[in-house]
């Protein structure tokens, strides 16, 4: 009986495989007219992307996107806008490539100085190979991650300023140029050559050919004055700790169905890893749609599922609870997580060991919340040898308006927790209301979006590797708890 029972909750529990996709979801497959392909990312750029004079077009858009890719060659060109991802659905990167002139990009069209790329946030790419070579001229928010290159990267173009920026997990057979970027954060890679751009280059656990003795930069911290003023690398040989995003595939012998893999932790590790790690079935991960409210997601995460959180903007009026050890939520294409109640947009509960929280966007609301992520709380001890990730979460107060309030962005009270490139950002600038080009956004002044730390650390043994925090009113990071390390900030 108690067997029967067991297999009638398993059926209930069990999700469709095939998900229902939302359309800002978009399936592609190698078959498909190539033409309708670059339409439709076309189409995206032209609502999230469109450069010319004035301040980026979709900066503050509503519109989200995620461009799936099944295994196989596509010849398109993918420029990448706001909130929209680009990713393969291959298990190694190898699986899905791109041989276009351009293939993913982000390109810099703009005025070179204001704004060249020092706004282009809030986008990705993932999961793929790209014959020749790849632009990627991105600020902060813009992670490339699990990218096979065989020719070279550029970070920037046309010398727009930049300020990034994070990568991942990547291998460039070719060079990397740092162009104008400010600074750069750069993790577990391979790389044939790196060009340091502006005035801080972090390097953790990236490899470079031994044949290649004249990259000191990639081998030796140095800090010396260049043409451009101060100029500092810092490398670290290898990774402490740390287990890669999770990311979605479709299966080898039945491509409409769908996996969520779960990379394993990885101790004092350099350069690149594309094992997939835990595969789990779609048949026990829900798959929200815009619209979905707090409630019934938290019904699915209680019961265990984890959460594919698709493209677009929810409005919370209460946290997304993790509560199952090792459980994930994942949000593809930017999802927003909005606060509308002076409520936490996510909560990771005490007990939640090795629970993995990946992709999302968190954005305050009009009433003022005590933190918009919340991770443990004082009983929360973790474990080292099961620790949780938050990879890829960008906070915002304000940006779409200026009346936004937030006490705390982000406050992890648990121990053994890995951060995975954070951009905390009280917004200096908002949407001035005026969609048609030239578009001028207005300056936050004096007593507008309130908020006083971006992050608060109380938790012991807590590692964030690419740190970002601007512009709070208070200490822009308050961190009490013992062990901790930070790579890049």
């Amino acid at each position: 009986l108690r067997c029967a029972v067991v297999g009638m909750l398993g059926a209930a529990l069990a999700q469709a495989n095939p998900p229902l996709w939302p359309p800002s979801v978009t399936i592609f497959s190698p078959d498909m007219n190539m033409t309708m392909v670059q339409e439709q990312v076309d189409l995206a750029w032209m609502t999230n992307g469109k450069q010319g004079k004035g301040s980026p077009f979709g900066q503050f858009s509503t519109s989200h996107f995620a461009f799936l890719f099944k295994p196989g060659s596509y010849s398109v060109d993918v420029p990448v806008g706001y909130y929209t991802q680009v990713a393969g659905l291959g298990v190694s990167p190898d699986d899905v490539l791109f041989d276009g002139p351009r293939g993913p990009h982000v390109p810099c069209d703009y005025d070179p100085h204001q704004p060249g790329a020092l706004d282009s946030f809030w986008r990705s790419a993932e999961n793929f190979k790209r014959s020749g070579d790849m632009v990627w001229a991105v600020s902060q928010a813009s992670p490339l991650r699990r990218v096979h290159i065989t020719g070279n990267l550029a970070l920037g173009e046309h010398k727009c300023w930049s300020s990034g920026g994070y990568l991942s997990n990547i291998v460039v057979k070719g060079s990397v140029d740092g162009g104008t970027q400010q600074q750069w954060f750069a993790r577990s890679a391979e790389v044939g050559s790196w060009q340091v751009g502006g005035w801080s280059t972090v390097f953790v656990g990236v490899d470079v050919p031994e044949q290649q003795p004249e990259q000191c930069d990639l081998r030796t911290t140095t800090c010396e004055i260049s043409p451009h003023g101060p100029q500092q690398t810092v490398v670290v040989d290898e990774v402490p700790v740390v287990a890669e995003k999770p990311f979605v595939s479709v299966d080898a012998a039945d491509s409409s169905k769908f996996s969520l893999n779960v990379p394993g932790v990885r101790l004092n590790s350099s350069g690149a890893d594309w094992s997939a790690g835990i595969s789990i079935s779609f048949e026990q991960v829900y798959v929200t749609w815009p619209g979905d409210s707090a409630s019934l997601i938290n019904i699915r995460l209680s019961l265990g599922l984890h959460v594919v959180v698709t493209p677009g903007i929810y409005t919370l009026d209460e946290p997304l609870r993790l509560s199952s050890p090792n459980q994930i939520l994942l949000c593809l294409g930017l999802a927003t997580l909005q606060s509308s109640n002076g409520n936490a947009v996510v909560s990771v509960l005490p007990g939640a060991d090795g629970a993995r929280v990946a992709g999302c966007l968190l954005e305050a609301g009009n009433v003022s919340t005590e933190a918009l992520l919340q991770w443990g709380d004082e009983t929360s001890e973790g474990t080292s040898s099961n620790p949780g990730f938050l990879q890829d979460i960008f906070v915002r107060v304000g940006g779409p308006t200026n009346t936004a309030s937030a006490e705390t962005m982000v406050r992890i009270n648990a121990s053994y927790v890995v951060g995975d490139h954070l951009w905390l950002w009280r917004a200096d600038h908002y949407d001035s209301g005026n969609s048609m080009p030239p578009i001028d956004d207005s300056i936050t002044m004096l007593g507008e979006l309130s908020c006083d730390h971006g992050l608060v650390v109380t938790g012991h043994n807590v590692t964030i590797y690419g740190l970002a925090v601007e512009h709070m009113l208070k200490d822009q990071v308050v961190w009490s708890g013992e062990g901790g390390a930070v790579y890049f900030y």
